[in-house]
């Protein structure tokens, strides 16, 4: 029988391990690292802070017994990346993943703030590292380059409303386990260390990317449309440009263009290399740019006629998109035009 901990029953396991002195820790400015020998479990689980918005966990430890913990992310939860080089675990996330298992071998990319899940730790050693990356690094990461990220990774970019999403990503590569293993034996001290598991931080990073952007290309080398879907795939695309202080869902554009919601996503990537949504943030941001520079317009007018109620989302927007203020983009090019 697997005995499963609510938020409060293992808060009070942990506070009862702590006054037993089972469980300890350590914490500075950046670095947190907590230690167990208790009956739940015996090792150890470390956070660093690299650098505003990235943080890497790794965890060594052995669990006596199967047991879980139930609990649920905070609305802040980030990206995470997970790497799982020993032993593995079950999860119940609500809502997404009813029944997912990670394994030894594998990587993974998650999304899931505000998720609820069940965590199941099977008997034996668990070796593991996760990567937590903030949206606002992301976003720095790739500033101008966005339409190189994985598709599954453009709306945490572009768009205020995310999709949750688990993604078992594959089989870990050989580069991979190097710098995993690269991490765990980190051969410096002090700020060399800091420096060193950053660079190898940000290397896991790109290796996973680079590995998703490859199933994605697969992926897109099989599929082909018909000359009716792709006549839909442009009807869809004027629907949305002519839509855009009320844009349709999804699956409302789908349904008007006779086309299923699945056929829609992967033909707008097959003929516009993009995602729907994406196109259309592209798409309002170089109307932005023409008016903002044509016309004489308060920045507030042009963030009303490409479809934006707030003229706040629409300066950060466009900042995240252009690396300049709207307003500081028009007085440039006005006077580059004078």
């Amino acid at each position: 029988m697997t005995i499963i901990f609510t938020e409060a029953d293992f808060d009070e396991l942990w506070q009862e391990g702590l006054e037993r002195g089972e469980i300890t820790y350590q914490s500075n400015d950046f670095e947190y690292i907590e230690t167990w020998q208790h009956a739940l479990k015996k090792g150890f689980i470390q956070v660093i802070e690299l650098r505003p918005g990235l943080y890497l966990q790794f965890g060594n430890y052995e669990t006596p017994i199967t047991w879980g913990e139930e609990g649920q992310h905070s609305e802040a939860f980030p990206l995470t990346l997970a790497f799982i080089v020993t032993g593995g675990c079950r999860e119940q996330i609500y809502g997404i993943k009813e029944d997912n298992c990670e394994q030894a071998g594998e990587n993974y990319l998650f999304f899931l703030p505000g998720t609820r899940e069940i965590e199941v730790h099977p008997t034996g050693l668990l070796q593991n590292i996760r990567i937590r990356v903030e949206s606002h690094l992301l976003r720095t990461l790739t500033a101008r380059q966005e339409n190189s990220l994985p598709d599954v990774l453009k709306p945490l970019i572009e768009a205020d409303s995310v999709p949750l999403f688990h993604l078992d990503v594959g089989k870990m590569t050989s580069a991979m386990h190097l710098a995993v293993r690269q991490i765990m034996h980190c051969p410096y001290q002090g700020m060399m260390r800091r420096v060193y598991l950053e660079a190898k931080t940000l290397e896991l990073i790109a290796l996973q990317f680079s590995q998703l952007a490859e199933t994605d290309k697969s992926r897109d080398e099989y599929f082909s449309l018909k000359q009716d879907e792709c006549d839909r795939i442009y009807q869809a695309r004027e629907i949305l440009i002519n839509n855009l202080h009320n844009p349709l869902s999804l699956i409302a554009l789908a349904q008007q263009v006779g086309l299923n919601e699945r056929k829609l996503k992967q033909g707008f990537r097959h003929v516009f290399g993009n995602t729907v949504f994406g196109y259309l943030h592209d798409y309002q941001m170089q109307q932005a740019q023409r008016l903002l520079l044509a016309e004489k317009m308060t920045v507030a007018g042009v963030a009303a006629r490409v479809g934006y109620a707030s003229p706040t989302a629409f300066c950060a927007a466009f900042r995240r998109k252009f690396g300049i203020n709207p307003k500081a983009y028009q007085i440039a090019g006005r006077i580059s035009l004078a």
